[in-house]
């Protein structure tokens, strides 16, 4: 398939930024509402802090992506694999965010940690066509 890694990277890519996006919306909505800072600010330093962080996921997404599209798995093992790796990763990088900012509160916690998974899941739900395309199963020559 003619220029499959840049498609594959910009797939990545496409999940990535689109789970920045939810996870910065949905993280500034409940901290507004919380009164923990005014809005400009956590879209600022939420965009941010979510590119920075979930860079990792997203290398992992793409090598994943790479390695199943390489080894002509199925589409939806290729969907599962990447599903499952991202709530993994997504709760390891949180731990780590939660624990360098300093912030303390079990109920922020496991709420921003919930608007992480969610905004990953819908991301890559979002992209899922795309994603399973890239199978061994429903790639033609």
């Amino acid at each position: 398939m003619k220029y499959a890694l840049l498609k594959q990277l910009l797939l990545a890519i496409a999940i990535w930024v689109w789970a920045i996006i939810l996870n910065t919306l949905l993280g500034t909505i409940y901290l507004v509402a919380i009164k923990f800072a005014d809005a400009d600010v956590l879209l600022a330093f939420g965009s941010m802090y979510s590119a920075i962080f979930s860079l990792p996921v997203m290398l992992a997404i793409l090598i994943i992506i790479i390695v199943y599209a390489a080894n002509n798995r199925k589409g939806a093992q290729l969907f599962n694999a990447v599903f499952i790796t991202s709530i993994v990763l997504t709760v390891i990088v949180f731990l780590i965010f939660w624990n360098l900012i300093g912030v303390r509160g079990v109920i922020i916690a496991l709420v921003l940690q919930c608007i992480a998974i969610a905004s990953g899941g819908i991301s890559l739900m979002t992209f899922y066509n795309r994603l399973v395309k890239w199978g061994g199963d429903f790639r033609t020559a």
